[in-house]
């Protein structure tokens, strides 16, 4: 493992950082590691039709932990301050029980295509708690955005079926705020410890508590389930609930959370592709411009943040 990261990581990446700035290499790693995460809601929706949701919940971070110790002890990383771990334990209400638990049971209910709108709102979602945790002071023009970006996903959700919002929305809309907060509790802490110790610590200190159920909600027929159903299993367990945020914490520490949250745009584009050529979900014209708007509202949302921060540092 050390030989892998030291030949694939760690080296390439050591020739590029004098080359370019913390924004930069912060905007990139966040784009690799959003590229991962689109395939996270398309896999949770193929998975839940054969394994129970709880179980995917859950033993993303039951199977996660368990590599991610192994990891911590390989590389003989020491443990974290009694601060460090509250921020950790915040952290874990988010990714290891709010996000992973409320896609799954959503994604058991409604198809990908609906879950990946409603997640499009999740950089503005993470921008604002993260601006709340950090204190920062944001423009009127930003909240504005939110709350444009929140009737967006309000409006396109009850114009999908006749009936209105399903129960699914609301476990997605948890989804984003838990989402939300993880993120932004988890690229606090990584100014202060490596962003793969960061999400490998929060994995590891509540692993215990998700083994149980895991193993009680294991199928009991498991070696009827086709290959696939297990392969998109793993990838949720090792590259959407722990690999993935080692790029992904590290890239909002070098470049800010609220900026590196911007990459988050992309995700959608890739999900629906993702849902479209793999999963064969047939995308309107309608989605697609509901996309198209929520990723418009966001960008111009944190836009104006940069833009009040220029304006702030020229004043000053």
């Amino acid at each position: 493992m050390q030989q892998w990261y030291q030949t694939f990581l760690a080296q390439p990446y050591r020739k590029i950082s004098y080359a370019w700035s913390a924004q930069t290499k912060g905007l990139v790693l966040g784009m690799v590691a959003v590229m991962l995460f689109s395939f996270t809601l398309p896999l949770s929706h193929y998975v839940t039709q054969r394994l129970d949701p709880w179980f995917v919940g859950m033993g993303r971070t039951a199977f996660g932990g368990v590599l991610a110790a192994a990891i911590l002890w390989k590389k003989r990383v020491s443990i974290p301050t009694r601060q460090q771990i509250k921020w950790l334990l915040l952290s874990s209400l988010g990714i290891t029980l709010g996000f992973p638990i409320c896609i799954s049971l959503a994604m058991s209910l409604t198809e990908s295509s609906r879950g990946i709108i409603v997640i499009g709102v999740l950089p503005l979602a993470t921008a604002v708690i993260g601006a709340i945790l950090a204190k920062e002071r944001m423009p009127k023009s930003f909240w504005l955005f939110a709350l444009v970006g929140a009737l967006l996903v309000f409006v396109f959700t009850a114009s999908q079926q006749s009936s209105g919002p399903q129960w699914a929305d609301f476990l997605l809309l948890m989804a984003v705020l838990s989402a939300g907060f993880g993120y932004a509790t988890g690229g606090k802490l990584s100014k202060e410890m490596p962003g793969w110790q960061v999400i490998s610590w929060t994995l590891v200190l509540v692993m215990p508590l998700f083994w149980l159920p895991t193993a009680i909600l294991f199928p009991a027929e498991s070696s009827q389930i086709e290959w696939g159903i297990w392969i998109a299993f793993a990838y949720l367990v090792i590259i959407s609930q722990l690999l993935g945020f080692f790029l992904w914490n590290s890239a909002m520490a070098l470049g800010g959370i609220a900026l590196v949250s911007q990459t988050q745009l992309l995700q959608i584009f890739f999900s629906l592709l993702i849902a479209d050529m793999l999963f064969g979900e047939h995308l309107n014209g309608w989605t697609w411009l509901f996309a198209i708007l929520i990723i418009a509202v966001v960008a111009l949302g944190n836009k104006s943040v940069r833009l009040a921060r220029q304006h702030s540092q020229s004043s000053s």
